[in-house]
């Protein structure tokens, strides 16, 4: 009895932590990456507010197409994974994905451009500092196994 006692004790406890709702808004990691980005890039309030409305319709935009691509994906996964699947299905399948694929790139490039409208000559010179650093990101561990970076 005494057991049970300390379990309902601990669900009635515990029960409002898991009966909260989700918080609304960004969580809290993306909050903290859109404020490095205004940071590092220096942006102003109205150049914020204008980052936000485009990155709004920028998701706004790709949201059907991922969701539809899902859709067309899974299609295609089942329609192979049952065996002897009819080419000409297979094929419009994967036009069609290719077509949804080239529909999220062009969206993608939309909301760059629109976004790099919104810079000035030197944070569009940071910015590309950063492009330069994610391409250069994946064989920086080749020099530091070799020790050609210097140490601090």
């Amino acid at each position: 009895m005494k057991k049970v006692l300390i379990v309902l004790f601990a669900l009635a406890v515990v029960s409002p932590v898991f009966a909260q709702e989700e918080p609304e808004g960004p969580p809290p990691i993306a909050v903290a990456a859109h404020n490095q980005v205004i940071a590092f890039l220096d942006l102003d309030e109205t150049q914020v507010i204008a980052w936000d409305e485009i990155y709004i319709i920028h998701r706004n935009a790709e949201q059907p197409v991922k969701e539809e691509l899902q859709i067309l994906e899974v299609e295609l996964k089942e329609m192979i994974d049952a065996g002897d699947p009819d080419p000409a299905t297979v094929g419009e399948l994967v036009l069609e994905i290719a077509s949804l694929r080239a529909t999220l790139w062009e969206i993608h490039v939309i909301y760059h451009e629109d976004f790099m409208a919104l810079l000035d000559e030197d944070q569009t010179r940071r910015l590309g500092f950063i492009a330069r650093a994610d391409r250069v990101q994946p064989i920086i561990p080749a020099f530091k196994l070799f020790e050609l970076i210097r140490r601090r």
